[in-house]
Formats: C-alpha cells, sequence, structure tokens
C-alpha cells in the first residue's frame, strides 16, 4: 500500500497547489469585479533545477545488523523541479512548495577482515528519488528573495547491481527502499526579469533506508545525511 501510495505524492502535491492556486485566482478575480482600488500580484513559481550531492555523514553500510567497516558513498548529480505559492493573505511572505528530485552515487566499502576473521565489503550503485512538501519564508524583494524553510515528504532509494557481504551474508542484485525523509533548506532567488528569475539553494537532507529481509537478501539498512547544493531557472506569475 504504502509503496503505491508515494507516486502518487507528488501529483497530489502538484494538484494541491493547483487547486490553491484557482482558489486565489477566483477571488482576486471577486476582488475586480467589487471595484478593489488596488490589486496585489499573485506570487507562484515554477521551476527546474539541477542539484550536486555529498553525503556529509552515514552509518556504516549495515548487514542483519553488523555494520560494514569504512563505508563509504560519493558525491552525485541528479536534477528537480518544483512549484509554490506565496499567498496574498500570507504578505507573501510565507509560502508552500512541492518539490520531487533525485540523484545517484557510487556505495562501496573496501575488503575487510574484521578480528574474528570476518570479511566484508561493499559495492553498489544507490539512487535516491524523493518528494518534498516545504514549508518557505522569505524576504520578499523585488530583485533578490533570500528565503529559508524546512520540508518533508518521502523518499525511495534504490540499490542497483549489488555487491555486498558481512560474513556468510551476501547480498545481491537490486532492492528498493521507501521511507520518510526531511530537510533543511535556504537559498537566494534572483530576477532576470519580471517574470524570469535564477536561483542557488542548499538542502541538508536526511533518511534512513531499510531494505529488511526483501529483494536481494539479508537485510541491508543506511542512514544518509546529505549535502545537496542546487541551480535552476524558472518562472513567477
Amino acid at each position: 500500500m504504502i509503496k503505491r501510495f508515494l507516486p502518487s505524492l507528488g501529483t497530489g502535491i502538484f494538484v494541491y497547489l493547483f487547486v490553491l492556486l484557482s482558489s486565489a485566482h477566483s477571488a482576486e478575480v471577486l476582488s475586480a469585479e467589487a471595484g478593489s482600488p488596488e490589486q496585489e500580484k499573485l506570487d507562484v513559481h515554477l521551476s527546474v533545477y539541477v542539484l550536486g550531492s555529498l553525503p556529509i555523514h552515514t552509518s556504516n553500510l549495515m548487514v542483519e545488523g553488523n555494520e560494514i567497516p569504512q563505508t563509504s558513498i560519493g558525491g552525485g548529480i541528479g536534477a528537480g523541479y518544483k512549484a509554490g505559492i506565496f499567498p496574498h493573505f500570507m504578505k507573501r511572505i510565507v509560502g508552500i512548495e512541492g518539490e520531487s528530485f533525485g540523484f545517484g552515487a557510487n556505495v562501496a566499502a573496501p575488503r575487510t577482515v574484521t578480528g574474528s576473521g570476518i570479511r566484508a565489503h561493499a559495492d553498489a550503485y544507490f539512487i535516491v528519488v524523493t518528494t518534498m512538501a516545504n514549508l518557505l519564508v522569505r524576504y520578499p524583494g523585488q530583485t533578490f528573495q533570500p528565503y529559508i524553510g524546512v520540508g518533508a515528504g518521502f523518499s525511495s532509494g534504490y540499490l542497483l547491481g549489488s555487491d555486498i557481504q558481512y560474513g556468510s551474508n551476501k547480498v545481491t542484485g537490486n532492492a528498493t527502499s521507501m521511507t520518510f525523509a526531511y530537510q533543511f533548506l535556504g537559498g537566494l532567488r534572483g530576477y532576470v526579469t519580471q517574470k524570469v528569475f535564477a536561483f542557488v539553494e542548499y538542502k541538508y537532507f536526511v533518511a534512513k533506508y531499510d531494505w529488511g529481509s526483501k529483494g536481494p537478501g539479508p537485510g541491508v539498512t543506511l542512514d544518509l545525511h546529505a549535502q545537496l547544493l542546487s541551480a535552476g531557472i524558472g518562472l513567477s506569475f
């Protein structure tokens, strides 16, 4: 049930934003027809971006509760898209945003022998696909708009081409894990024209993936804390 829910989460967020936008637009039209002396801009943005990831902390990859020493996750690249709205009744300072993004990286650990003679190693490609709902607070400047925010959602972690071993437990093949994820973010938007803007953004992203006993073999877990730096372009209207 949960896996079926994940693909629809992003769609639900964007449908909600569309309904909210339509309601706000209708309110503006009614206000205009009533002869309101001053019409305020409805601030909605749509954007796409590329991102780079740099894991700053991970627990060692674990197999059946046993840590594989010296686990490392390399930096990766990815992309995403998002849509948000800053309503007039919040003074266009507080807004909501839905986004989806993904990135990939290598997971590796050298072949080692523990004190008890247990051999361990890891080699796999790791892909993260995430859908988030963010709450944002910004300075609504005309040219530059710095902002901060917090987000929560769901993330799928895909292990591809796994070759992971701890003692007699060996994991091969592919596996998928879905989990709760959250992030803290901050960025700066700058307008190139009245409607077109560019932006840079930093995220601190956290998710713990648990592949259980399904998929490639014994239970595998990974606790991911990553820095994500993105840059993109968008439209505001």
